[in-house]
């Protein structure tokens, strides 16, 4: 690990290196709807038989000596973080283990760099972004993040493409982006999108006053069967745990599915206000829109310490060329644009996240599908929109694991996969973990119901704990083609030529070898036109290359050169032309030893520095 440990409460920034430790917090204690339900003040929750949950199981060696994992499995915080500090010191060459931030109850936020840092720090390095768990039962979004991790961790050094990628560029990636959702959800299984701040969804004067809740302390929040003549459902004539939409002429009785838990605020619906309500990944600050165009944006961009220390921390790493937003679930990947009229979009930006979206589907199967379509209903304040507008960066939102119609076979052989097939494929591979028979249960508010159903926890919106290394594993190819893809500055070593009188020329070419251009896209060529025809202030900055003298002067300029946008192998870059570009500098010699050093500082192509050179 590197740097110093501290804590700071949001919006100060937080740097240095944390102490992994345990942040629990009984959150059902402060749950309005307890009140009728009592609580017992302890952490966690029940433990169920074969249940996949370990939250709070923290202990030595979840990194095996070779730095193999338990994937099998979803960890929550602290457990995360144990294993990125594990991760740490067993490859303390290739990481450093950072604190961005607090969530909006304190925990530290932690991001991992992951480079070989023998070949230069990750600041200087072309960069790609990861983060999950944005929103809170996206679970498998923050494994896969963390999987990434240990890939590359444990394949470098062993596979040539993992070893260039670390010795010549960086990661950044942040497993848990929302640690208070995530862990609630590991812990009491709670339904909530994001933040666990606050929200008075019903306007009934009492924020979360009606979240879901556990009545039969299994350790789950499922369903209930509720009788009612008017009811939407019936039971399914061959399997009646399986609930099928009434249709005129059917026989009773009727049913209505109603979520478990009570009617908290007195207002006659069941679990109508739940716990928190902004969604995180509404809240960034391009397109961002108040409550009477989207509800849940939040008070005002960047209102949520975990979007605010995300936006303060790739601004300040201008090298961060590619951004990987994991959610969950549907098994694609959502492309730009996100929060704008998508005919608004650069052609040759659109051509090109198109041909990188085509690798998503060569890798995975999986189709890519645009997150805006209409010109005016869209998705606001989203991190990719972000990225792109302010920073031209291309950004995805993978949504992981598939839905169970996808990857459950046809067992009955009726021609189609159906949930007849599903109950018999969890009953033979999984022994009947992910469906709960309805058990009749004595509601304090509508008296006889049945509490059953599916665990939809780790049945849809995640895959089932035993599937979930298979759901991981599909996910890198794609994620180190993106990786790949970024702009790669080289620079030739500078020259020197002696002019008489004690004149130098100081000659030094550098060029982009990567695929994208050092702009990564149109956007990022964007600026402010000046009088003189130049552009300034560009959405992403050219390289700026810099000569620095001891023992000389400069005789032309400060020594600070900033050279145009250097195009890369990329056929989609129509605003850039040059691979390479040579910068001159003249340096006047004094009395005694002088020499020069270049540095050349590309930001999304990365930092280059040259050893010192003697002036003859």
């Amino acid at each position: 690990m590197r740097g110093s440990s501290f804590r700071r409460r949001w919006p100060r920034k937080s740097t240095g290196t944390p102490v992994p430790g345990r942040m629990s917090f009984p959150v059902g204690c402060f749950l309005a709807g307890w009140i009728l339900m009592g609580c017992s003040g302890a952490e966690g929750t029940p433990e169920t038989e074969g249940r996949p949950l370990g939250a709070g199981q923290t202990g030595p060696g979840l990194v095996a000596a070779d730095g193999s994992v338990d994937w099998n499995t979803f960890h929550d915080h602290a457990q995360t973080v144990q294993i990125m500090g594990e991760f740490a010191e067993l490859y303390p060459h290739l990481t450093n283990l950072r604190v961005i931030g607090q969530s909006y109850l304190g925990a530290d936020i932690h991001l991992m760099e992951v480079t070989n840092f023998e070949t230069g720090p990750a600041e200087e390095k072309p960069a790609m972004y990861i983060d999950g768990g944005i929103h809170a039962r996206e679970l498998t979004s923050s494994q896969v993040a963390l999987y990434a991790m240990g890939h590359l961790l444990n394949e470098y050094g062993t596979d040539p493409q993992i070893t260039e990628l670390l010795d010549t560029r960086a990661f950044y990636i942040r497993p848990k982006f929302n640690p208070d959702g995530s862990d609630l959800v590991l812990n009491e299984d709670q339904w909530l999108r994001s933040t666990v701040r606050p929200l008075d969804e019903n306007e009934d004067g009492i924020a979360d006053s009606d979240p879901p809740m556990d009545l039969d302390g299994d350790g789950r929040i499922l369903q209930m069967r509720v009788p009612d003549p008017a009811g939407e459902w019936r039971k399914d004539s061959q399997d009646p745990r399986i609930m099928v939409r009434r249709e005129a002429g059917d026989a009773g009785p009727f049913y209505r599915l109603e979520r478990e838990g009570i009617d908290g605020n007195g207002d006659g619906r069941i679990a109508s206000d739940g716990i928190g309500g902004i969604d995180m990944n509404r809240n960034f600050p391009r397109n961002w829109e108040r409550a009477h165009i989207q509800d849940s944006g939040g008070a005002f961009p960047l209102s949520e310490p975990e979007t605010y220390a995300t936006v303060e921390f790739i601004d300040a790493h201008r090298n961060i060329y590619s951004i990987y937003h994991g959610h969950t679930s549907g098994g694609f990947v959502f492309r730009l644009p996100s929060a704008m009229n998508p005919d608004s979009l650069d052609r040759a930006d659109l051509d090109l996240i198109v041909h990188l979206g085509d690798y998503y589907t060569r890798d995975t199967g999986r189709p890519v599908v645009p997150s805006a379509t209409h010109p005016t209903d869209r998705r606001y304040g989203t991190l990719i929109q972000w990225g792109y507008s302010d920073h031209g960066i291309i950004g995805w939102v993978p949504e992981f694991s598939p839905p169970p119609a996808q990857w459950v076979p046809d067992l009955n052989g009726d021609g189609e996969v159906t949930e007849h097939d599903w109950h018999l494929y969890n009953e033979r591979e999984f022994g009947g973990r992910y469906f709960q028979d309805w058990t009749p249960y004595d509601h304090p508010q509508l008296g006889e119901v049945e509490i059953g159903g599916w665990w939809t926890l780790f049945w849809g919106q995640n895959p089932p704990w035993e599937r979930v290394e298979r759901e991981l594993e599909v996910q890198i190819p794609w994620i180190l083609h993106l990786a790949e893809q970024g702009p790669l500055l080289e620079m030739d070593e500078p020259r020197i030529t002696p002019l008489g009188e004690g004149i130098h020329q100081v000659e030094v070419t550098v060029r982009n070898i990567g695929f994208l251009p050092t702009n990564l896209t149109e956007r990022g060529l964007e600026g402010r036109t000046m009088p003189d025809g130049r552009v300034m202030r560009q959405v992403a900055r050219s390289p700026l290359v810099i000569l620095e003298v001891e023992g000389g002067t400069v005789l032309e300029g400060n020594g600070r050169v900033r050279i145009p946008h250097l195009a890369g192998a990329s056929p989609f870059s129509p605003g850039v032309s040059e691979r390479e570009r040579t910068v001159r500098f003249q340096v006047g010699r004094e009395a005694g030893d002088g020499e020069v050093r270049v540095v050349v500082e590309g930001e999304k192509g990365g930092t280059l520095r040259s050893g010192p050179i003697p002036l003859p």
